[in-house]
């Protein structure tokens, strides 16, 4: 889902930079950077990203543009808020860019698509189980870390099938029979990791989690 260098036209490439910029500059001007004063949340962050960096390096692909990882950027959305998630996402398509597995030229692409996508599919989950359905601990693990982890790797997949076609890089038959056709396969694993791991983390260390509530999840009404 990473995209190498020399794929896309400068002109779908520019505009990438100029949407993502503002949005970093906010997040970086904007995040709550006080909490990561505290040494324990520093480190868990900086270790939550080394994690995606590995994800990300482990893929499997055919064709340039055309792999698969897990994302695990709704566990670091739901840990973190999504303004820390959109810095550390970008933090880690830089690493994986320097580490030649994408192109500079693409760093913003990559970014809006493997960062800032499942970022707000992430928060419209979450937005809207708060608002619609009852707030206790299975709800929170199954709707806004297994499901909506489920429906960002759908998301990021199909975004990026479309940015593949639209730009004449494939046909659309070759993404899907190459792409697509496989892409529901990543469903339960991306949403498996993620779940397992806001189940360890809302139950062993709730501090971790800003997006959880003891009071609101635990002890409703």
């Amino acid at each position: 889902m990473d995209f190498p260098g020399g794929l896309f036209p400068g002109g779908l490439l520019w505009v990438a930079h100029l949407g993502v910029a503002p949005i970093l500059i906010y997040a970086l001007h904007t995040a709550p950077w006080g909490r990561l004063r505290d040494t324990e949340q520093l480190h868990v962050f900086l270790g939550a990203c080394v994690t995606l960096l590995v994800l990300w390096s482990l893929r499997a692909g055919i064709l340039p543009g055309l792999n698969f990882h897990l994302l695990g950027v709704t566990a670091l959305t739901l840990m973190f808020g999504w303004r820390l998630a959109a810095l550390g996402a970008g933090a880690v398509v830089a690493g994986v860019t320097l580490n030649g597995g994408a192109g500079w030229e693409t760093l913003s692409l990559n970014v809006a698509v493997m960062g800032l996508v499942p970022i707000v599919v992430t928060q419209a989950v979450l937005g809207a189980a708060r608002r619609y359905l009852p707030h206790n601990f299975f709800i929170y693990v199954f709707i806004n870390a297994f499901l909506a982890a489920g429906l960002c790797i759908l998301a990021v997949g199909t975004v990026a099938t479309l940015l593949m076609w639209g730009a004449g890089v494939y046909e659309l038959e070759a993404l899907g029979s190459g792409y697509l056709a496989y892409l529901p396969m990543m469903f339960f694993p991306e949403g498996l990791i993620n779940g397992a791991l806001m189940t360890i983390f809302v139950a062993y260390r709730p501090h971790w989690v800003v997006s959880f509530d003891d009071a609101k999840y635990l002890r409703p009404g």
